[in-house]
């Protein structure tokens, strides 16, 4: 079974909400996103997932955008992932940076500490990494 990933465009005027992770400088600049658990709805899993990640929590207000099939290698083995993009129009009042824990990444391990941040929409383009930039054009402007 091909696994089930939500990724969220979360954005307001400072930009476009994004993150690294400061203690794994080689990992990309990543929107906050994850696994659809087996069985779970999708908007179940794009709200759980953007509060895991973030510390934000919203029930409503996120719009699918599309969805898609996205391959990497990794290890020498192709792998695919169903990907669904979600936008999220967020409060202008946010920090402007904050670090939260992921408490339990999907692969398991320690938690991950994640450094938010907004980026310019058009620097996102070119910025994020892991394919994450497909469907930012349908963002609403």
């Amino acid at each position: 079974m091909t696994p089930r990933k939500v990724l969220i465009y979360g954005t307001s005027s400072s930009g476009l909400l994004v993150f690294d992770e400061p203690e794994f400088s080689e990992v990309p600049i990543q929107v906050p996103g994850g696994t659809v658990d087996a069985d779970e709805d999708i908007f179940e899993a794009v709200q759980r997932e953007f509060h895991e990640e973030t510390g934000l929590h919203f029930t409503s207000g996120f719009d699918h955008l599309g969805t898609t099939s996205y391959s990497f290698v990794r290890d020498g083995q192709r792998h695919t992932h169903e990907r669904a993009y979600f936008h999220l129009k967020l409060p202008n009042d946010l920090p402007e940076s904050w670090r939260h824990y992921e408490r339990e990444p999907s692969g398991g391990g320690k938690p991950i500490l994640f450094r938010f941040f907004w980026l310019d929409l058009r620097l996102a383009r070119s910025r994020l990494g892991l394919g994450m930039e497909e469907f930012l054009h349908r963002i609403p402007a």
